[in-house]
């Protein structure tokens, strides 16, 4: 494997380095600045490389697992480093997409990494290439025990095919998991494992559970795996536990072992007595062995684990403009495109790492890979912020996340205003036909109070995530105060 890995790496090296030269080399010759570049661009294939041969492979060493990951947040902060640099250069030439306004700064954007003036060229590019330097140098040993490991399948070659319909970015949680799960109770223990995830709505949290016991060697594991509502724990109209949940998977072939999966997830904080309630009678009819996993939005759930909670946080600007721009571009070489990757980067800044902002916002760049088109989209997403700043005082990804009014402009007088943010798994007859994409382009025609479908998840467990919107038009919005 080392000699494909050798000889793939040799000849993309000798075309990335001529794309490099034509692109960045000045007439008087290369700087110490291009130099880098091509630094980068060559260690950043060689890692790229080595992680996508690791991730098709079932790893199961812990330490190598840690290695890999430490690879890929490099990478990812490379490939940030590299195309905020093509950015900041596409931007000092006049394309007609320069900003009429200056983005607020917000709580979520403050790992804008690229300063003003030019220390981020000078002292955090030699970091990043130093520190690839390093995981290429130290990746020999990782190489030669990674043919140890079978494939777990063959990716296809365009990472655009698969990436928005798989989990991303989320391996280290994984694995958490999987060690809770898997780990065989202490005889001396009589208690049930509980362990609470933590984080912000919609950071993905039922997606990654999800992910997890759908995984073979957990449903090899539970002989049942449930999902429980946890507004229905506390529901004295239900006679059980088994009327408040929703059965995920059913194993008979474990025989004896009856050990069971339960995930409640809990979309706001529960009180002591509610969960009590449920939660004693509960695991008094469990055998040993068998594991709850909360989820809430609120801290409050860590005094309810038997184990450290896990917080799950959006993912960090590197690998959310790296999903992104997979995401955007497509099938595309977004170094064909450079006034194009400027614009998807300052937008990608600013949504706070929402897949939800991601599916939608990509989906209408993709229609048209145009600077024209783009720049359009841009000068609306901006306006979108500028407007919701001005008038609710807050970015508008931050007031539908507190489930507050947020407005998008439809066309010179008329505005959609948001209400509440609903994610449920919705049958297909019950989706609403209406998506955001319509009514924000002016494809329907809505009046009044109406449901728009925001996104449709391709990924378990399926979720349809729906928005309560109305039209209004400029004044009235004006005078709405969120509560």
């Amino acid at each position: 494997m080392d000699e494909i890995i050798l000889a793939i790496i040799s000849e993309i090296t000798k075309r990335s380095i001529s794309y490099v030269l034509c692109k960045y080399s000045e007439i008087t010759g290369p700087t110490i600045e291009d130099k880098r570049l091509q630094d980068l661009q060559r260690l950043l294939l060689r890692t790229h490389i080595i992680v996508k041969e690791a991730e098709g492979r079932l790893i199961t060493n812990r330490a190598m697992v840690h290695q890999l990951n430490i690879m890929r947040k490099e990478m990812y902060r490379g490939y940030f480093t590299l195309d905020s640099l093509r950015s900041q250069a596409s931007e000092a030439k006049d394309h007609d997409v320069s900003h009429s306004f200056t983005l607020p700064k917000f709580n979520h954007a403050k790992r804008r990494i690229c300063s003003s003036d030019g220390t981020y060229r000078n002292n955090d590019l030699q970091k990043v290439i130093q520190n690839l330097n390093n995981i290429v140098a130290d990746a020999k040993e990782f190489c030669m025990f990674l043919k140890n490991y079978p494939p777990l399948y063959r990716q296809p070659y365009d990472m655009h095919m698969f990436i928005g319909k798989c989990m991303f970015g989320r391996q280290m949680e994984v694995d958490r998991i999987m060690d809770f799960l898997m780990q065989e109770e202490h005889l001396s223990m009589t208690s049930t494992g509980v362990l609470p995830i933590i984080g912000p709505g919609y950071v993905g949290k039922s997606t990654l559970v999800a992910h997890v016991y759908n995984d073979a060697r957990v449903r090899g594991h539970f002989s049942q795996i449930i999902v429980v509502n946890g507004d229905r724990i506390d529901d004295k109209k239900l006679s059980s536990w088994k009327d408040r949940c929703d059965i995920i998977h059913q194993n008979n072939a474990l025989g004896g072992k009856k050990r069971l999966l339960a995930v409640i997830e809990f979309p706001e904080n529960v009180d002591n007595v509610a969960w009590n309630n449920f939660y004693l009678p509960f695991v008094g009819c469990l055998v040993r062995g068998s594991k709850i996993i909360i989820t809430s939005n609120s801290d409050k759930i860590k005094k309810f684990g038997t184990t450290q909670a896990l917080i799950l946080n959006f993912l960090p600007i590197e690998a959310y403009w790296y999903f992104f721009k997979v995401l955007t571009f497509g099938s595309a070489d977004s170094n064909d495109y450079p006034e194009l990757e400027s614009i998807a980067m300052a937008m990608a800044r600013e949504m706070g790492g929402s897949f939800i902002a991601a599916d939608f916002i990509s989906a209408i760049l993709r229609r048209n890979l145009s600077v024209q088109h783009w720049g359009w989209c841009l000068a609306a997403f901006k306006e979108n912020i500028r407007r919701n700043v001005s008038v609710f005082g807050e970015h508008p990804y931050d007031l539908l996340q507190k489930q507050k009014h947020a407005c998008y402009q439809i066309n010179e007088d008329k505005y959609m205003v948001s209400d509440q943010y609903h994610a449920s798994c919705l049958s297909r007859e019950n989706i609403p036909a209406i998506t955001m994409y319509d009514v924000v382009s002016g494809n329907v025609n809505c009046e009044g109070a109406f449901e728009v479908l925001a996104w449709k998840s391709h990924i378990l467990p399926y979720k349809s995530y729906t928005i309560s919107c109305m039209i209004q038009k400029e004044q009235p919005i004006k005078r709405i105060h969120s509560t």
